[in-house]
């Protein structure tokens, strides 16, 4: 029977429609028994699409539509050495022409001449490798198809007929196609160049194209779309296209029967560290090394958990893994192992992790097990600003094509699609931006029902229009707009990736490298196919400590050692997480986490993991249960099989291991089933996943007499684990982490801040962190190019702005004024004596030179000028010399006495270019307009318990939820300068007053305040 062969899936970015679901759906429907993924310049969703094929019955048949050098051909893998050439093929179009931007790829209009599909798609032009010339070496089970007759007829010149074919696509270029065919003595085959299911989706394949192509539908080239019929047409109704060759017909049948390959899923593919390594006896070595350094004395009870462990590695094949693992973190002393593998003394032993697993009660089945036959993750955090020399190492020690990193399938979402619809619809610019920024982020509703009903939107004037706009870009929302690279993840293997997968240059650059490789699966798609994912990130907190433990020791010439400090046991530390003052202090500073710590009181380690884990967005309703049986309140377990299973928790499901232990007690399920029941939680989209898993856990708990309402009641609690939740290593990794970060705060608070500022700070705005600095007793000092480097820093009672606050001086000025001072390593600090000496010493620019005395950091070497007569110097220096000499040189002999800027002014300048003000709270600025109200201070909100009161302050950070209606509310947190307010808009006043928290403010709020556990809300 005939098969579609060349079928685009809305991973051919920018063309095709369709997810490989609605296409398998939609083949099956119509009767097909095979289908093929053509994907242009690439193999996205194969996996995806084999699976999609697998659930309809489908034999699914890989391959690419290729495109480079002004030749294209659709490529299908017959066999796995196919697969490999069609990956190497993909990779050398990529790596032939330079990773282009969005703007690039937009600029690219490619012309089809008969439209079906573009030939010049992503790459559009005639840049890049030959095709031809590459598959002349490298088509060993390839079989190829197209309708480009001078491509047909290189091949044929250089690697000779072998299955070569001819593409008939209904239209009029057809005929001439087939008469070359036949002049070159190839055989034909039909297909439909399909890239939408259904022909009703035409209009979102010509949206796409315009978006793509960055302009407006009216000016859209037509020969840039595909036409309106190609979509997986029935077989009779093609036929009827072709009645001079039928045999045409029938051969894609054939070559359909031909290709079998699919990708391989459960293999593992581990790196490997070295050929002629035994590499099982070198990781007991380390391993039995690290156990005498972090355990002194080897325990029986440590030797055999380690002796465990290896039982389990070696045979599963990963030593090499955690050898390769051990090797990566050695290259950043400052790191955090995370995740289940912290649940592993094997790691703990190789410095992978730094939470001691048996204390922590952490289990290595979690990990690792017998049963697990899918490689387990191993995430490692390194500071933000290191990571990228980690990569850089990583790609040196296994350079292209051994590593890569792995891909992120970038969607449309809410936003981006209304945003992308109104601009190919001609939109202003102005009006498109207002309207977007209104989306919440996070929002499941249709877009049509946002714009007409969400509280954002409410005093809006929206045109009619926009409904229609909202129509349209609803059904572009979930497909892939083009590949980016996942936060971290990098895959290892012994060989060649392109063995695997196609390799492609992505547009981050890896310092002295250039473009960083990123494989075209991202981390599902990776893990199915074999690839194990180890994911370097990106921590800020963690260059926090370490730039803070560096001032100390500068400062103090004390040295904190972070992988061995305890923090845990420090008193100031413990006061800090009991009472929720951890601004600043890692994965603790949330406002749910802050007042989570303040209500709970927590402050030993296991309450800290504890609470971490259970702030997940479909947990909310079992903390209040945790905390009353937290402070006292008697229960009793859902059932009793679960009062030992969940006696840590309180009776609660907090950790992903929870998941896992409940089903298996509760339920019977096998340890393997329940483990894949908590994997597939974690899924993008876990719902569909479920529904199996669903039916196996309400048997086995009929099966084993459990009571049918307990049981609805355990499964909603596993279900709040969907999407978002943590294993027990990780909250215990980051505990750790966040230990050492409030150890800091607490004893060494100007060290901490500035290093927080000078990171980029966390969950909050900068002057947030400042406000909180002023709190906790630290003098703020402005920006000064005498005392100021370019990042903040800390000393004593002092926190001094750095350079890098000042917004509008440019880097190259920043770098003048320390170098002008400084003098470079070798000269000792000289520092600057007036703006005369500061401008000699820098040639710095005018217009860095105004920034600066505006925001103050001249005062110090004014000299009794003002800031008014400093910047009448520099305008009049400036207009006063073309030359290359100095402008002061040619001042006039008279500078007019000009009155300092009031201190109000002053405030304010600083406010605009910093984002905060040095001696004042931002609060201070409407000091006059606020004094006519009578405001209860945040000091105070906890002896108005029960009453409604009237408070003010800057919004810090605001976070939109859901009711269990689905109704929005949100939770919102003010600063005050005296300290932050918690509030809580409930969806009525969320319906009414949402729509105005669009800037910092200030706000001037009614609520009723109320306590909970010692904390204290406004609502």
């Amino acid at each position: 029977m005939f098969p579609h062969l060349h079928v685009h899936t809305h991973f051919s970015f920018g063309i095709g429609v369709s997810s490989p679901e609605v296409l398998a759906a939609a083949a099956a429907t119509r009767g097909y028994r095979a289908l093929a993924c053509t994907d242009t310049n690439g193999v996205y969703g194969a996996v995806e699409f084999q699976r999609a094929c697998e659930s309809a019955g489908l034999r699914p048949i890989l391959g690419a539509h290729l495109v480079s050098g002004g030749e294209e051909t659709v490529a299908l893998a017959a066999d796995e050495r196919g697969w490999g050439a069609l990956c190497r093929a993909i990779t050398e179009i990529h790596w032939a022409v330079p990773p282009l931007t969005l703007r690039e790829r937009s600029d690219r209009r490619g012309r089809s001449s008969n439209g079906a599909p573009p030939l010049r798609s992503a790459q559009g032009d005639n840049s890049g490798a030959r095709i031809s010339e590459h598959l002349a070496h490298d088509r060993g089970g390839l079989v190829l198809l197209s309708r480009d007759t001078a491509f047909l007829e290189r091949v044929l010149r250089l690697s000779g007929s072998q299955d070569l074919y001819a593409e008939l696509v209904p239209g009029k270029e057809r005929h001439a196609v087939l008469a070359e065919a036949r002049r070159l003595g190839l055989p034909a085959a039909v297909t439909n160049a399909a890239v939408m299911a259904h022909p009703e989706d035409w209009g979102r394949h010509r949206l796409l194209r315009a978006i793509h192509l960055n302009t407006t539908l009216s000016a859209l080239d037509p020969g840039t779309l595909s036409p309106r019929d190609a979509w997986l047409r029935p077989a009779a109704d093609l036929a009827r296209h072709f009645p001079d060759c039928p045999e045409a017909m029938h051969r894609a049948a054939e070559i359909a029967e031909r290709c079998e390959y699919r990708i391989p899923i459960g293999r593992v593919v581990a790196p490997r560290l070295a050929d002629g390594v035994d590499a099982f006896q070198r990781l007991r070595d380390h391993a039995y090394a690290g156990a005498e350094r972090r355990y002194g004395t080897i325990a029986p009870v440590t030797q055999a958990r380690l002796e465990y462990e290896l039982g389990i590695i070696g045979p599963k094949g990963f030593a090499d893994y955690f050898l390769v693992v051990k090797d990566i973190v050695e290259q950043g002393p400052t790191h955090c192992g995370r995740g289940s593998v912290a649940n592993s003394v094997v790691s703990y032993c190789l410095g992978i992790t730094h939470v001691e697993p048996l204390g922590a009660g952490l289990l290595f089945d979690r990990f690792l097990n017998p049963q697990r036959k899918d490689p387990p993750d191993i995430d490692l955090d390194f500071p933000w600003d290191e990571r990228d020399e980690v990569l850089k190492y990583v790609f040196q020690r296994y350079p292209r094509p051994q590593a890569a990193m792995v891909a992120n399938h970038n969607c449309f979402r809410l936003r981006g699609a209304l945003r992308e619809v109104a601009k190919v619809h001609g939109r202003p610019a102005g009006e498109i931006r207002e309207v977007t920024r209104r989306i919440p982020y996070y929002e499941n509703e249709p877009i049509e029902t946002l714009l007409a009903e969400h509280p954002n939107f409410r005093g809006l004037d929206l045109p009619a229009s926009w409904g229609e706009l909202a129509r349209q870009a609803e059904p572009l929302v979930g497909i892939p707009r083009h590949l980016s690279v996942h936060a971290g993840g990098v895959v290892i293997v012994p060989t060649a990736l392109t063995d695997y997968v196609p390799v492609e240059p992505a547009a981050k650059i890896i310092p002295e490298l250039g473009a960083a490789p990123v494989i075209q699966f991202e981390k599902d798609g990776a893990e199915d196919a074999g690839l194990i994912k180890i994911d370097l990130l990106g921590n800020r907190s963690l260059a926090v400590i370490r730039d803070a433990i560096r001032a100390v020791h500068g400062n103090t010439g004390r040295m904190i050692d972070y992988t061995s400090a305890d923090a845990g046991d420090d008193e100031p530390t413990k006061a800090l997480f009991r009472s929720g003052r951890t601004m600043g202090v890692f994965y603790t500073e949330s406002p749910a986490s802050r007042m989570l710590c303040a209500k709970s009181r927590a402050d030993s380690f296991e309450l800290l993991v504890l609470n971490t884990s259970i702030i997940r967005p479909a947990s909310n309703r079992y903390i209040r249960t945790y905390l009353e049986r937290l402070h006292g309140a008697p229960y009793e377990p859902l059932d009793p099989v679960l009062r030992d299973t969940l006696a840590e928790t309180f009776g609660v499901m907090v950790y992903q291991e929870d998941v896992v232990n409940v089903c298996s007690v509760f339920a019977g399920m096998p340890l393997a089933t329940a483990d894949g029941l908590r994997k597939a939680l974690s899924k993008k989209r876990p719902a569909k996943h479920l529904a199996a898993y669903a039916e196996e856990f309400f048997a086995g708990s009929i099966e084993h007499g459990r009571n049918g309402e307990t049981t609805k009641r355990v499964w909603e609690m596993i279900l709040s684990f969907a999407g978002y939740s943590f294993c027990k290593g990780h909250s215990a990794s980051y505990i750790q982490v966040a230990q050492h970060s409030c150890y800091l705060r607490a004893n060494y608070p100007a060290e901490f801040m500035a290093a927080v500022l000078a990171n980029g700070g966390g969950f909050y705005h900068p002057f947030a962190y400042v406000a909180e600095a002023m709190r906790m007793g630290l003098t703020v000092l402005p920006p000064d190019v005498n005392g100021s480097d370019i990042r903040c820093t800390g000393r004593g009672s002092e926190l001094r702005i750095g350079l890098q606050f000042v917004k509008g001086l440019t880097a190259e000025g920043a770098e003048r004024v320390l170098a002008g001072r400084d003098g470079g390593s070798s000269t000792p600090t000289s520092p600057y004596r007036s703006i005369f000496d500061l401008r000699h010493r820098t040639g710095i620019g005018a217009e860095d030179l105004r920034t600066l005395i505006k925001v103050g950091a001249l005062d110090s070497i004014a000299g009794g000028w003002t800031r008014p007569m400093m910047l009448w110097m520099v305008d009049a220096g400036e207009r006063s010399t073309t030359t290359t000499a100095d402008w002061f040189d040619h001042l006039p002999p008279a500078i007019p006495v000009l009155r300092e800027y009031s201190p109000e002014r002053r405030r304010r300048e600083e406010y605009a270019a910093l984002g905060f003000s040095t001696d004042a709270h931002p609060m201070q600025l409407h000091a006059d307009e606020l004094a006519r109200f009578r405001l209860c201070p945040s000091t105070a909100l906890h002896r108005q318990v029960g009453k409604h009161v009237l408070a003010a302050g800057m919004l810090t950070t605001a976070k939109p939820v859901h009711t269990a209606r689905e109704e929005p509310m949100e939770f919102a947190t003010f600063d005050d300068g005296e300290g932050l307010i918690e509030t809580v808009l409930f969806p009525r006043v969320y319906r009414e007053r949402g729509h105005v928290l669009f800037d910092q403010g200030p706000f001037i709020f009614r609520g009723k305040v109320e306590e909970e556990f010692g904390a204290v809300t406004l609502t």
